[in-house]
């Protein structure tokens, strides 16, 4: 497999990305320059997840065999949703353009494989990390993720570019995928935290419910409720948006 290079600077990469944001009039030529660097950005980023998924079945064969791994490049839509919903945000920089996750069967796994990444030893940098496991977004996403800027002296085309691993137990996974399906029959961004209050309080709910099962912190907010408070909520809004009829 022919794995693209880049082909632009990061100077025009930004360039880019501000063009394909711009609320300025429409022109032709400039857009279709700004979406060929935007395509080629995005591909670059093939090789080094290519070699991350080989290093992560790797670390996954002592761990959990079974375990589900997937790889993905961001989609051009969700990149310049992003690069509107943060300012400051430049694309060069963004860390989670190639992203690959492990899905395991236990939190005992998910903390073993966390651990045997932040003691390897390879030489790609672990530049930012957060663990949303231990400290669970208000909204209730729960997993860890880290992000290294790939280094590969025989591959010095693809230096320096980001890769984000997403680390999450099953059901951390059936949540996050929930969100995602409901957001889309939906239409609404539940992912990014937009949408229906009822909605958002469902997936609160729901988390919290999940961090009872794995013995792990719940999203703020739920901290000093019992396990019934929690299963008496989550049953009755259930009940309320028919969650699971929606859902199958």
């Amino acid at each position: 497999m022919a794995f693209a290079k880049p082909e632009f600077t990061k100077g025009q990469v930004n360039r880019a990305g501000e063009i394909l944001i711009s609320k300025e009039p429409f022109d032709l030529e400039r857009s279709l320059w700004a979406s060929n660097v935007l395509a080629n950005w995005r591909a670059c980023h093939l090789y080094p997840i290519n070699t991350f998924q080989a290093l992560l079945r790797l670390k996954l064969k002592a761990i959990d065999p079974t375990a589900l791994v997937a790889q993905r490049l961001k989609r051009s839509p969700s990149i310049l949703s992003k690069l509107e919903r943060f300012d400051g945000m430049k694309l060069a920089r963004m860390q989670d353009i190639g992203g690959i996750r492990a899905v395991v069967s236990s939190m005992s796994k998910l903390r073993r494989i966390e651990r045997a990444y932040r003691d390897a030893s390879f030489k790609h940098k672990l530049v930012s990390s957060k663990n949303n496991v231990t400290e669970p977004k208000p909204d209730g996403y729960r997993g860890i993720h880290l992000i290294y800027r790939y280094s590969n002296p025989r591959a010095p085309d693809y230096e320096g570019l980001s890769i984000e691993l997403q680390l999450r137990t099953s059901l951390q996974h059936a949540w996050a995928t929930a969100v995602e399906t409901m957001g889309t029959f939906l239409g609404q961004a539940l992912k990014s935290g937009q949408g229906e209050r009822d909605w958002r309080e469902f997936f609160e709910v729901a988390s919290a419910s999940i961090a009872l099962i794995e013995k792990s912190p719940p999203p703020p907010g739920f901290e000093h409720l019992s396990s019934y408070e929690i299963a008496l909520s989550l049953t009755k809004i259930e009940k309320r948006l028919q969650v699971l009829n929606k859902l199958n």
